[in-house]
């Protein structure tokens, strides 16, 4: 499934290039992170204009979890195709893979439709996944989910932001049983590893200030597992700073607060070059 997205993807950095250069705004990014538990990730992506109304987004990643003398694989890639259909009105397509063959596979497919005024946005994203998990035997568990979220947002002044978020997540299959201990008589580790970062529901609310060549954001975030029910809560600083028209970065910093405290730190970095 990963090879097949590939050769979606590459088209589409085709276009990029074959695109007369008064045609295009294109934005390019490369964001690597890290964390105190030696986990690492990294992604490559693209966002494309392709006139006054449309535009074209698409990437690929991967994440390394150390697991003893192994190291678990997240491998991630998407495209998506967002159109305006109005001032105050646009809807968002994407599909999106992740995970590891003959492991833990998911493919889910969204669509988000806008709603924003000058000051103010609501967005509403149902998806639908197909998540695929391998038994010891080789044989193909076939669960289907799907969510619902809910986006929106608020401006006050000319700097202040604040937002928030809520995903909610249903399942074909009684997914929790995949944290009892009978589990590892039919699942590889790397298997059980993957699927444990399913969730029941999620939250998150941020707030920041916008100024002409930087931005300051702070938030939150808690979720439920969909495997064993526990809460996951970590908290985030992100600096935006824009060099130039054509430069940017973006430097993120969190704590996770259900994590011993020597370990529970994580940043990343993101580049960004447009032309």
């Amino acid at each position: 499934m990963l090879k097949k997205f590939i050769l979606i993807i590459i088209p589409c950095f085709l276009i990029i290039f074959t695109t007369s250069a008064n045609e295009r705004n294109t934005t390019l990014s490369l964001e690597v992170g890290k964390d105190e538990q030696g986990n690492t990730n990294s992604m490559l992506s693209a966002d494309l204009t392709l006139n006054k109304k449309m535009h074209v987004f698409f990437g690929v990643g991967n994440s390394k979890t150390p697991s003893g003398n192994d190291v678990i694989d997240n491998n991630l890639a998407f495209v998506g195709l967002s159109n305006r259909f109005t001032q105050d009105w646009k809807l968002t397509g994407m599909i999106e893979y992740s995970g590891l063959k003959d492991a833990f596979t998911m493919v889910s497919t969204s669509a988000a439709m806008r709603y924003s005024h000058p000051n103010v946005f609501v967005e509403l994203v149902p998806a639908f996944r197909r998540i695929r998990l391998t038994t010891l035997g080789n044989r193909q568990l076939i669960v289907n989910s799907t969510a619902l979220g809910v986006k929106s947002g608020v401006y006050l002044g000319d700097h202040f932001r604040l937002s928030g978020s809520a995903y909610s997540y249903n399942y074909s299959s009684d997914v929790s049983k995949l944290a009892s201990f009978n589990s590892i008589r039919f699942f590889d580790f790397k298997t059980l590893f993957l699927s444990s970062g399913l969730l029941k529901e999620s939250y998150n609310i941020e707030t920041g200030l916008d100024f002409n060549s930087f931005s300051i954001s702070a938030g939150k975030n808690h979720s439920v597992s969909a495997i064993d029910f526990t809460d996951s809560d970590y908290g985030y600083l992100v600096l935006d700073y824009f060099f130039s028209d054509a430069w940017s970065m973006s430097v993120l910093a969190g704590k996770y607060e259900d994590i011993p405290e020597d370990e529970n730190n994580f940043s990343s970095l993101r580049v960004n070059y447009s032309f």
